[in-house]
């Protein structure tokens, strides 16, 4: 059972992590429309969230992200 359990650990992390990337995308698009945001900061910010503006990447956040999310609902199931 210990090989069940890392690999429990290991896709929560990786569920955590990829709702926080997905979180942190959102925050970070909602800056640009302030009040008082500089062309420059935009442009920081168009770059950083320029890795997820393709469709392709979407989709593979959206698809891991739903296993994720089932996967540790499982989990919690099979804990109860």
């Amino acid at each position: 059972m210990g090989i069940g359990k890392q690999l429990t650990d290991n896709i929560k992390e990786w569920g955590v992590l990829v709702m926080f990337i997905v979180i942190i995308s959102v925050i970070i698009l909602k800056f640009k429309e302030v009040d008082g945001v500089t062309s420059g900061l935009n442009s920081t910010i168009d770059t950083f969230v320029s890795a997820f503006s393709e469709p392709k990447n979407w989709v593979t956040i959206v698809i891991i992200a739903l296993i994720g999310i089932s996967l540790l609902a499982f989990f919690n199931k099979m804990k109860k």
